[in-house]
């Protein structure tokens, strides 16, 4: 298909900032997600308890999260690249439009067909707004 070999190649993607985007992202929500801030209210709404996450703690669930994180701040870094976007505030714009997109339109719908609570809702997409904000921000000022 013509058009897809900028894809393949992925020329201009600064790795180093897409790696570190990825960690800022992960950092956030190891943060975002401790009992002291949201980690309390957030197994509440998952049906949980801090005690059963934790019983349930997996390295795998950690691996996955860096791996979708590092592919999250990819996709931001070639948006950024394709639009032309660069420095700090192209690149919350940009983040935050992901977010929105696709993470807000996404959780709305599952969240809703799913019955789950709103502010289980809420928590989740202000996480990644806030999270794809900060991974366009890194982004657009290093790139």
């Amino acid at each position: 298909m013509e058009g897809l070999e900028g894809i393949v190649e992925m020329p201009g993607i600064n790795w180093l900032a897409v790696v570190v985007a990825a960690i800022a992202y992960m950092v956030l929500g190891a943060i975002w997600y401790a009992p002291p801030v949201f980690g309390n209210a957030w197994a509440k709404g998952i049906g949980k308890t801090v005690d059963q996450i934790k019983a349930d703690f997996s390295p795998v669930n950690y691996a996955v999260a860096l791996v979708t994180a590092f592919i999250a701040a990819y996709g931001v870094a070639r948006l950024l690249l394709w639009t032309g976007g660069a420095g700090l505030t192209d690149g919350l714009i940009m983040g935050i439009f992901v977010g929105v997109c696709f993470v807000l339109t996404s959780f709305g719908v599952n969240d809703r067909m799913e019955g789950r609570p709103t502010g289980l809702t809420v928590g989740n997409v202000l996480y990644h707004l806030i999270g794809l904000g900060v991974v366009g921000i890194i982004l657009g000022v290093w790139t």
